[in-house]
């Protein structure tokens, strides 16, 4: 907890590569952060799909980048990596993958919504367009460290250091959570039967200031935002 909230506190590789030849290798792209995911999953895990931001680095097979045109923006990339990260698209992936390794054939399968499901005004918060909502929010959740600045200044995100907070943290992927499941036409019945199939989602986290499970947290929001 104290090196997640230590801004400074970066992680140092085992091995490092040539920056030259990831230059070669990446071609005439200019990158501020990489999306990838991880391609091997565990029984042990609460998500199969576990994907981030990373600063701009080499890394090896086990974790797939996902590179996109110019044309896409930062705060687009956000919302896939919200995309990714939601519940209901893990529950998908969950019936797609028949081992641990999840290969990008089994990614290009997966119903991910496309850049343009984001233009236009948030349905729950007409203050803001969809693009908007989402992408801050993981922007906080994502801009925790000096090693995130690149991604804060491209995508326009202020205070470009985001603390960490776990209370804050989990309300803010719970919002993620809610929305995505409205954004899917997912009923609330279902929902819940979702979440179920996922482990520790109905266990009470007394760690946190409101002392509710994942899942109650979640439905808390779906009903906010439908009502």
């Amino acid at each position: 907890m104290v090196q997640h909230q230590n801004p400074e506190f970066v992680v140092l590789p085992r091995w490092w590569a040539d920056e030259k030849e990831i230059n070669k290798r990446i071609g005439n792209i200019e990158i501020n952060a990489l999306l990838c995911y991880r391609n091997v999953t565990r029984a042990t895990d609460t998500r199969t799909f576990l994907a981030t931001f990373i600063p701009f680095a080499g890394v090896i097979n086990s974790a797939p980048i996902i590179l996109f045109e110019k044309n896409n923006n930062y705060r687009i990339q956000c919302c896939l990596l919200a995309n990714l990260n939601s519940y209901i698209l893990d529950f998908v992936t969950k019936r797609k993958i028949g081992n641990v390794n999840l290969n990008f054939f089994i990614v290009e399968q997966l119903p991910v919504l496309p850049p343009d499901h984001y233009e236009g005004k948030c349905p729950w918060d007409k203050k803001c367009s969809l693009e908007e909502w989402i992408s801050e929010r993981v922007l906080k959740l994502t801009c925790t460290s000096n090693d995130m600045i690149p991604l804060a200044e491209a995508a326009g995100f202020k205070p470009k250091v985001w603390k960490w907070k776990p209370d804050e943290r989990a309300e803010l992927m719970a919002q993620l959570d809610a929305a995505y499941f409205i954004l899917y036409g997912i009923k609330r019945d279902d929902v819940e039967y979702i979440l179920s199939t996922f482990s520790k989602t109905t266990e009470i986290e007394q760690d946190l200031f409101d002392g509710l499970s994942t899942t109650n947290r979640i439905l808390k929001y779906y009903d906010e935002y439908i009502s």
